[in-house]
């Protein structure tokens, strides 16, 4: 029920400019850069409604990946989760041990406010201080306690809102929270002893309204992060209830620093899979993406994915059978992970770049 949960509703959804369609408006509310409203709960009682804030902090000897997540679903009512894990590496540089994380809390056992970003679920805690404008994050694992003060570094398309049909209860909100910036302290203690870590991170934040069957027949996403360089890209194919054409982003920077920023995404498809054993899905699995850039004539970037090697998976597979023909209703969703090599073309500022790279994207079919 976990993943079916993740699946419906809380995939990571944006909506780009769209024509013709009056029921979708995007980015009219807002500023285009972010603020810190923008990151702060909403708090919604809509039974679609899904909030997270999601931490990946790339430190060593101890990496920690954290979400702290809001949701109502079924028949809870804000329930609150905090999910990751903290993942210790030896000498060498490989991974040698993994605590997961994984709580849930009642609503009475959370806490939070629409004017500020301060979180508190049971021993975990999320915070911003505006005064210096850095998050603190703290919690428990298995072996003992982290602390982590993360620098923001903010981005997000647009003015990262749309507004769906008549009225402004119906949301999405979407920025990236920080990206290539050094941590500014990292403790982890392990068994009483502390250690002091090293490294940067990444943390986004999204907030939903409405369930993502709802809204797209595909999703799809991707992110790549080297010491450098951070590409992301996002593209969605709205099912006939919106009766609108695809659209995504993509975002690189490098060295913490916005080079190409663009939400108007034209992809060609340069070969299809058939998954003859889940609904006969018929997928883009290699595909090139071009994205001129927002803000500056002439920019742009090309993502072309040399090779693909789709995997699917069943988020159903595991329901027990009248969970799983009631899931069904709504969508049949099937998830891919598509490993890829990948070259990234950058014409920026009248340069041109070659980056060459794999990694693996997420793609899920929901009918």
């Amino acid at each position: 029920m976990k993943r079916l949960y993740a699946l419906l509703f809380a995939l990571p959804l944006l909506l780009f400019p769209l024509t013709g369609l009056a029921e979708v408006s995007v980015y009219t509310q807002g500023s285009p850069e972010v603020q810190t409203e923008d990151i702060f709960p909403i708090l919604s009682d809509s039974s679609g409604y899904v909030e997270k804030w999601e931490f990946y902090i790339y430190t060593r000897p101890y990496e920690i990946r954290i979400k702290f997540e809001i949701s109502n679903f079924a028949f809870s009512k804000n329930e609150g989760k905090v999910s990751g894990y903290v993942k210790k590496f030896g000498d060498d540089g490989n991974a040698v041990q993994e605590y997961k994380i994984s709580k849930s809390y009642k609503s009475s056992q959370w806490t939070a406010s629409k004017d500020s970003l301060n979180l508190k679920f049971g021993d975990y805690t999320l915070t911003l201080d505006q005064a210096t404008n850095e998050f603190h994050l703290t919690g428990l694992y298995e072996k003992g306690t982290f602390d982590v003060v993360i620098p923001s570094n903010y981005w997000k398309p647009g003015t990262g809102n749309v507004i769906f049909g008549d009225s402004s209860k119906n949301i999405f909100k979407y920025a990236i929270m920080t990206y290539h910036q050094p941590v500014t302290s990292s403790v982890v203690v392990e068994d009483g002893v502390s250690f002091r870590n090293e490294g940067q991170a990444y943390a986004n934040h999204y907030a939903t309204t409405m369930a993502v069957y709802d809204m797209f027949d595909e999703v799809a996403d991707y992110r790549k992060r080297s010491d450098d360089l951070l590409v992301e890209f996002r593209y969605y194919v709205p099912n006939q209830k919106h009766q609108a054409q695809p659209f995504g982003f993509m975002f690189v920077a490098w060295q913490g620093v916005p080079i190409l920023s663009s939400t108007h995404i034209d992809r060609t498809t340069l070969d299809t899979w058939l998954d003859e054993e889940n609904y006969s899905y018929e997928i883009d699995a290699r595909q090139k993406i071009v994205a001129p850039d927002d803000s500056t004539s002439g920019n742009r970037a090309e993502f072309v994915m040399n090779t693909a090697d789709p995997v699917p998976s069943d988020p159903y597979a595991n329901l027990p059978t009248f969970q799983r023909n009631v899931a069904s209703r709504f969508a049949k969703p099937i998830e891919y992970s598509i490993k890829i090599q990948w070259d990234l073309l950058l014409h920026v500022d009248g340069m041109d770049a070659k980056i060459p790279e794999s990694g693996s994207y997420s793609l899920t079919r929901m009918r």
